[in-house]
This record gives structure tokens, C-alpha cells and sequence, in this order.
């Protein structure tokens, strides 16, 4: 669709700057003292002078046209963003559990970019309404797809929205937080002493969890 799109931009370039110089062309042939450079051009110009008033109309009716769509595409471009925040805003706001839990691993991560089964619900439904965004084309084996948080969602996906927060937390939360990690979107393989989440209590957690379980061995 991207390069449908590119081509289709450049045809209407070329298009515009041919018109352009057959304007420039027909002006001159109109507004010029052909008769003073050369008299049987000027009696040629005269004789089809219809026909360059007819093509002089046509080309300023394309300008007219053009700046006709221009203006139109611009306010359709505007309604269509208020459009796409308010259906994003609202989004975030009703995220469900799974949702929130599935937003939290950019966090957890510290990843841009995630690779996530398109088949999910939960990941479907953000997708449709325009919190992720598709990145690249889906794997057929895997029918995974990697996605990003839109550019529209960032400014409202905050660690409030998804049930995180920079203060201490307890335990209890973070036992919750890490619980409802969603398989499909959890990294393969975890390095221990990785730092995966921004909140410090929950990295002292896993310290203090390492340290126990080395203890213990």
C-alpha cells in the first residue's frame, strides 16, 4: 500500500509540473508581441487563439481543482486525527487487565519493539484500536508480528494507565504485576541479573530473590 501510494504521489507530481509548463507556455503565447518576432507565428497564434483560451481554462481549472483537493484533504486529514486520539484516548482509558498486562512488557522489556501473535485477542483488539501499531509484515509459521506503541497512544501510556508505578511498591504488587505477565509476549530467555523493570523495588525484589535462592543452594 506504501509504494502504491509513493507512485501514485508521483504521477500527480509529474502530472502537475507538465500543466505547469503548458500554463507557462500558453501565457506566452498569449502576452508576447509575436508580431514584432515573428509575424507568421503571430498570425498562427491568432488563428488558434480559441484553442489556446480553451487550454488556458482547462489548465487554470486543474490549479483550481488541485487546491480544491488540497484543502479538503487537509480537513479531512485534521477530523481524522481528532478522530483517531479521541478513539485512542478512549482506548486507554478502558484497558482491561490483559491489555494493561501486555503494555507493561515495553516496560518490563525496556523493548521499543515487540514481536506478538497477531491471533491474541488482546493483542488484535489494541491493534484495532490503534494503541500498537504494526511494524512489519506478519510471519506466516508463526503468525507473529512485530508492533510498536502508536505514536498517537505514547503520550497517554503512562505507568499510571498500566498499573505501574515509580514509588516503592509492595510485594504483593509486584507478585501480581510479574503474574500477570502474558506468556506470548515474555522474552525466551531472561538473563538473571537483568534489570527488566524501571521500578527499583521490583529489581531489589529479583536481588533479593537471587540472593535467597543462591543461599539456599
Amino acid at each position: 500500500m506504501l509504494n502504491t501510494q509513493k507512485a501514485t504521489s508521483m504521477a500527480n507530481h509529474v502530472v502537475n509540473t507538465v500543466i505547469m509548463w503548458l500554463f507557462c507556455l500558453t501565457v506566452l503565447m498569449l502576452i508576447v508581441p509575436w508580431q514584432i518576432i515573428s509575424p507568421n507565428f503571430a498570425k498562427q497564434v491568432e488563428a488558434n487563439k480559441i484553442f489556446i483560451y480553451f487550454a488556458l481554462v482547462i489548465e487554470i481549472s486543474n490549479f483550481i481543482t488541485q487546491g480544491i483537493i488540497t484543502i479538503v484533504s487537509a480537513i479531512n486529514h485534521k477530523n481524522y486525527a481528532k478522530r483517531l486520539k479521541k478513539g485512542v484516548v478512549t482506548a486507554v482509558e478502558s484497558l482491561d487487565f490483559a491489555e494493561r498486562a501486555l503494555l507493561r512488557e515495553f516496560v518490563l522489556q525496556r523493548k521499543s519493539v515487540l514481536t506478538l501473535p497477531l491471533s491474541e485477542p488482546t493483542v488484535r483488539n489494541l491493534v484495532d484500536n490503534c494503541v500498537l501499531r504494526i511494524v512489519d509484515t506478519v510471519d506466516e509459521k508463526t503468525h507473529k508480528v512485530e508492533v510498536i506503541i502508536s505514536k498517537e497512544a505514547r503520550p497517554y501510556i503512562t505507568y499510571k494507565a498500566i498499573g505501574l508505578t515509580l514509588g516503592k511498591m509492595t510485594e504483593e504488587q509486584i507478585s501480581q504485576i510479574m503474574n500477570a505477565r502474558p506468556e506470548y509476549a515474555k522474552e525466551k530467555m531472561m538473563q538473571p541479573n537483568r534489570v527488566v523493570v524501571g521500578a527499583q523495588s521490583v529489581n531489589q525484589l529479583y536481588r533479593n530473590k537471587k540472593e535467597s535462592s543462591e543461599a539456599a543452594a
